[in-house]
């Protein structure tokens, strides 16, 4: 009879001391010689890979839609940052932006710096301070007087002259030489809010530094009266008597302002329409009076009192126009 071939099989136990292998029945296991472990693919750390690789997978196919190019989507790059709106409210109102002063040849140097102004209403006016145009009177330059554009050019500036002047609010306005010059927006309607981001723009320190106009950007601190209540035995100026006859609002501001910026526009950062116009020493003679030294606070006289003085002039003759500036003496000879 043939008889069938076994596979040789050999001990999974190790050798004993002697070297024999113990071959007790159901003492080992016997397995064929040549036999190979198969690769044991259930080990953990195996399977937690294989879980995460699916699971980005299928997230990346949910977000493209096409699974099967999820791996090939680029990088997501950063997302752009939103415009900057004051850099672009700043660039859309400099060249409304001047500068006020003087040209007279016998001068050293020639041209003179004494504040800042800025054009409104037909193009050919620019508003500034009061006190601005008073340097002018006390230096005897009223008919050397010019406004300055930032990119104008002769040097020289263009030729000025004072239309209108109201002491009380410390404003002034000035007519000027043609072309006309782009406009600033009076927003006259409300009063800013408080917090409201704002923005100047106008030559600090005078033309010292440049025919450059600076920008500066803060807040509305709050809306103060002008004049407050004052304590007994002060002593009653005329201009505190005529502020307290007729009332009006300042507006406080937690930015910085320096000599040469009185005449800025106070401007709203988002569209540049005026609030104000910067004033460096109206609140030192009534809002700060009782202090022994300025408190270094800015303030802005609202642009009402800008609109109020030129609805008020235009409405009168010329002949009462220049009679109040010869009153005056805001009329050069």
């Amino acid at each position: 009879m043939k008889r069938h071939h076994q596979p040789t099989t050999r001990c999974l136990r190790s050798p004993n001391k002697m070297g024999a292998t113990q071959h007790a029945q159901g003492c080992c296991v016997r397995k064929p010689i040549g036999h190979r472990r198969p690769i044991t693919w259930q080990r953990p750390f195996l399977l937690e890979a294989l879980r995460v690789v699916l699971t980005a997978w299928a997230i990346a196919a949910a977000f493209t839609g096409h699974p099967q190019n999820a791996w090939a989507q680029q990088p997501q790059t950063t997302p752009a940052l939103p415009p900057d709106t004051f850099s672009q409210t700043v660039a859309d109102v400099r060249t409304s932006i001047v500068a006020i002063g003087s040209y007279y040849f016998k001068d050293e140097p020639t041209v003179q710096y004494v504040g800042t102004g800025f054009v409104i209403n037909d193009g050919l006016s620019a508003v500034t301070n009061a006190h601005v145009v008073d340097a002018l009177k006390k230096n005897d330059r009223l008919t050397q007087m010019r406004v300055f554009f930032p990119d104008d050019r002769p040097v020289d500036g263009r030729r000025a002259e004072v239309w209108a002047y109201d002491k009380l609010h410390d404003i002034a306005i000035l007519r000027f030489e043609s072309p006309r010059a782009k406009t600033m927006t009076l927003q006259t309607a409300h009063e800013p809010a408080q917090g409201l981001a704002v923005g100047i723009l106008g030559y600090p320190i005078g033309l010292k530094l440049g025919l450059v106009p600076a920008a500066h950007r803060g807040v509305v601190a709050a809306v103060v009266p002008a004049v407050l209540p004052l304590p007994k035995g002060a002593r009653l100026t005329p201009e505190l008597a005529e502020a307290i006859r007729e009332p009006y609002n300042l507006y406080q501001l937690d930015l910085v302002v320096f000599p040469g910026n009185s005449g800025s526009p106070l401007f709203d950062v988002r569209d540049g329409s005026v609030y104000g116009i910067i004033n460096k020493t109206l609140a030192t003679r009534t809002r700060e009076h009782l202090l022994s030294a300025p408190s270094g606070i800015a303030y802005a006289v609202p642009a009402y009192w800008i609109k109020h003085l030129s609805v008020r002039v235009a409405s009168m003759t010329e002949d009462d126009r220049q009679k109040e500036l010869k009153r005056l003496g805001l009329v050069g000879d």
